[in-house]
């Protein structure tokens, strides 16, 4: 069996295919007008049916090759009927019969039997699975149709063969014979398309029309046959020609390669297909029946139209019942779901309603679509008075000079346009009575299958968080500012005993005085770093920027931590530096410093650090490399969070405050940069900040100036 080609390469085939059988039909409607001799018609029909029989096996046992399982048994047989049929009349055009005065009976045995492949190869098809009242319907329209076709041939058919035929028995059953099979032929096509679904029904009902096509030609025949007045060569002829093209094209028909039955579901208007298809074999036979006959009813016919004006009436109740009880289960099932969307939705308001934090929800032009009772208390409103709102516009304080900010650049703007959650910011929100208050929101996207249709809003009134930081931080300044005056004494002090001013010390006293004065320096770092962040934080540390080499910058830090990283036994390595920031020189070696103090304490001995500066595009990136034992990915963020280090032994092990990299950060922000950290590739950290360059529009020091003095952390 042959690999199963794509859906593409079958329909490049088909659209192939189907002009070439259309004009291969159109050939021998030509070649088989009545203008042309006898002899060239009946040429013209003896080829037209042996290559269209050719074709017909040819194309199903192409397509037996593709399939599996019944498909490819069922095309297989097709495919058998085909070959016995072109046998059989190559055995008739040998022998010389005549298929009228003097038929071969070997010959009319193998269109018997083709016959009798193709109903074969017709039911194998895999069909719909039928259940209950669903199967008996099915099995009702089977027989509406076998009885609509039986009494088409009986009135058409069967009564010219009847009076035409030979008196002997032997020769009238034979007459019957071919006929009986067609009728069954015609009613298995039929019942092929009612019980198929799916992409297979648009193939296999191109086979039912192509063997109807062959039971009109077959029955036409076995009609003029007995009356004497066939002749071989004319549009009979092209009948049976078409039929076999019309298989064959159903056989190069795009389809998916599947075996197994469909399930038993039926579409919106497979009922009413079926329904029409029935009826309209029904109305056909019931139009024949009156032309022909008038009120002329044999017993044999009468019976049958009685036998299907009562399958039809079973047929018609059975649906109205399936439908009405299918009805029935579809309003339980509606009102079951009604009462668990309604039980979701007074779920979802209870939770609303009982959380303590303001939320709102905004459609994608930002107006108000929900607010909770406790998010309308906090704004001051009603949550009827916000509905329909926009929120921006509403209840956004505008900036400290009223210019109000811009909707573009807002979190809720955000979240609707780029379909991801705003992390957690501050903000200022504008209660109805005109009051401000601080505010901490978090911004995320309603998504409906991946379509943003608005955004929900949390938030929390943070003005007593705001309130217990700001008393916090005043205590810290106090405090330091209280134990810098008596420590610069202390250290003071201790420096000229460490240093044998007052005389030199006995030997048990200098190591003490020497622990005694490396404690007071740290705790002199630890201060200064307190008032650091705390001047970041209210934005009242001055900075004075000026256009600044970065190589100068790199090049001074890394002689004033040289001292450091002799002591460590740490190798510093600059690398390339280019480019030239807006920076304020003193508080940019700072940061430097803490960033290669850190990665020169965390280095092996005999490790190296390395530092580059590279200018790229509108900023200048600063790169601090270590060969450390790097940061733990969970850790990558908060470390610039003050008093964070990796491990909580780094503080006894290591020395540090913690506030090293919250002051670094304070100060890269405050310059309009970025700066975050890394693991490098193997091991290490690897810590990045960005600067501004004279290039970057708005970036005059004036900017940036005015930037720094506002709070960052």
């Amino acid at each position: 069996m042959g690999s199963p080609a794509t859906l593409a390469t079958q329909r490049r085939r088909f659209a192939v295919a189907a002009p070439s059988a259309l004009a291969l039909l159109a050939l021998f409607a030509f070649l088989l007008q009545p203008g042309f001799s006898l002899a060239t018609r009946q040429a013209a029909s003896g080829a037209g049916l042996l290559l269209a029989g050719v074709l017909g096996a040819v194309s199903c046992g192409a397509r037996a090759a593709q399939t599996t399982g019944r498909r490819r048994r069922s095309w297989l047989l097709l495919m058998s009927a085909g070959c016995t049929a072109v046998a059989a009349n190559l055995w008739a055009t040998v022998v010389g019969a005549d298929v009228v005065t003097s038929p071969s009976a070997v010959s009319n045995g193998g269109i018997a039997l083709a016959l009798a492949l193709s109903i074969a190869g017709l039911l194998m098809f895999p069909s719909v699975r039928r259940r209950g009242a669903d199967a008996l319907v099915m099995f009702l329209d089977g027989a509406i149709a076998a009885g609509a076709v039986l009494v088409i041939c009986s009135v058409l058919v069967y009564s010219e063969l009847l009076e035409a035929t030979a008196s002997s028995p032997s020769e009238r059953w034979s007459d019957l014979l071919f006929p009986v099979l067609d009728i069954v032929l015609a009613t298995v096509a039929m019942l092929l398309v009612l019980r198929t679904r799916g992409a297979d029904r648009s193939a296999l009902a191109m086979v039912a029309a192509g063997f109807l096509l062959y039971t009109v030609a077959d029955l036409t025949f076995a009609v003029l046959a007995a009356k004497g007045t066939f002749e071989f060569g004319g549009y009979v002829d092209l009948l049976w020609i078409g039929g076999y093209l019309i298989i064959s094209l159903a056989a190069w028909y795009p389809s998916e390669h599947t075996d197994a039955a469909s399930p038993g579901v039926n579409g919106p208007g497979s009922d009413a297909r079926a329904t029409v298809l029935v009826f309209a074999v029904l109305f056909i036979a019931g139009v024949i029946q009156v032309s022909v006959r008038g009120d002329h009813l044999r017993a044999t016919e009468a019976v049958l139209w009685v036998a299907l004006f009562l399958a039809a009436a079973a047929r018609q109740t059975l649906l109205a019942a399936d439908n009405a009880a299918l009805r029935v289960d579809l309003e339980r099932r509606v009102r079951a779901q009604t009462a668990d969307l309604r039980r979701l939705a007074r779920q979802n308001e209870v939770l609303l309603t009982s959380v303590g934090d303001g939320i709102y929800g905004v459609d994608p032009a930002g107006r108000v679509t929900f607010v909770n009772p406790a998010g309308a208390a906090l704004l001051g409103y009603s949550p009827d008075d916000l509905l329909g709102k926009v929120a921006h516009d509403h209840f956004h304080a505008p900036a400290v000079d009223g210019t109000p900010y811009p909707s573009d650049g807002c979190y809720i703007s955000q979240a609707i346009r780029s379909g991801t959650v705003a992390q957690p910011e501050e903000d200022v929100y504008l209660r109805a009575d005109g009051q401000t208050f601080a505010v901490e929101i978090t911004a995320s996207p309603l998504l409906d299958d991946d379509t943003v249709r608005g955004a929900v809003v949390v938030f929390r009134d943070v003005t007593q968080r705001r309130e217990v930081e700001r008393m916090k931080n005043e205590f810290l300044s106090v405090v330091s500012h209280e134990l810098r005056t008596p420590l610069t004494s202390i250290r003071g002090s201790l420096g000229l005993l460490a240093g044998g001013s007052l005389g030199e010390l006995p030997e048990r006293a200098g190591p003490l005085v020497t622990i005694a004065l490396q404690s007071s320096e740290r705790l002199t770092r630890l201060i200064n770093d307190l008032l650091d962040i705390e001047r970041i934080e209210s934005g009242t540390r001055p900075m004075a920027v000026t256009v600044l080499e970065a190589a100068d910058l790199v090049a001074t830090a890394a002689h004033q931590i040289e001292g450091l990283a002799t002591q460590m036994r740490v190798r510093i390595e600059v690398g390339d530096t280019s480019g030239r920031v807006l920076a304020d020189e003193d508080r940019i070696i700072q940061t430097l410093t803490n960033l290669l103090g850190n990665a020169i304490t965390y280095s092996e001995a005999g490790g190296v650090v390395h530092l580059e500066a590279r200018e790229q595009g509108s900023e200048v990136v600063f790169t601090v490399r270590d060969q450390g034992r790097g940061i733990p990915a969970e850790k990558l963020e908060s470390i610039f969070e003050p008093f964070e280090q990796v491990d909580s032994s780094d503080a006894r092990q290591k020395g540090g405050t913690g506030l090293g990299l919250a002051i670094s950060r304070g100060i890269v922000e405050g310059h309009g940069g970025r700066i975050w950290a890394a693991n490098a590739p193997g091991r290490g950290a690897v810590l990045t900040f960005t600067l501004p360059s004279p290039r970057r529009p708005g970036a005059e020091p004036g900017a940036v100036a005015r930037q720094s003095s506002r709070p960052t952390a």
